[in-house]
């Protein structure tokens, strides 16, 4: 059942980050990194099935450090300023939504 259940999750968390990346681009990269380290914390004191599930599934598969790269290369190629202050942003951004789903918590 956990199989099945983490497959349906990565499809959905994939399928969720296509989207937002398709329609947002840049900034939809941000969203979903962001609103994935604040559902990460959230759920960080699950364990077992259902944070695999949940946590490497869904949020893992919605989520993209790849994705992170592909932009501060991008923004690197005009201004490698902008480059450090977007990876800077995020993962200063992320820290902190990830402390308040860990405040938050389920």
């Amino acid at each position: 059942m956990t199989a099945a259940l983490f497959a349906v999750f990565a499809g959905v968390g994939a399928l969720i980050r296509w989207r937002a990346n398709a329609k947002w681009g840049r900034l939809g990269t941000l969203i979903l990194n962001l609103a994935g380290a604040f559902g990460l914390g959230l759920i960080s004191d699950l364990d077992g099935p259902a944070f695999t599930v949940l946590g490497t599934a869904g949020i893992g598969a919605m989520t993209t450090v790849s994705g992170v790269a592909r932009e501060v290369h991008f923004l690197g190629s005009f201004s490698k300023t902008r480059a450090a202050i977007y990876l800077t942003g995020t993962l200063i951004a992320g820290v902190g939504a990830a402390w308040l789903g860990v405040r938050w918590g389920l």
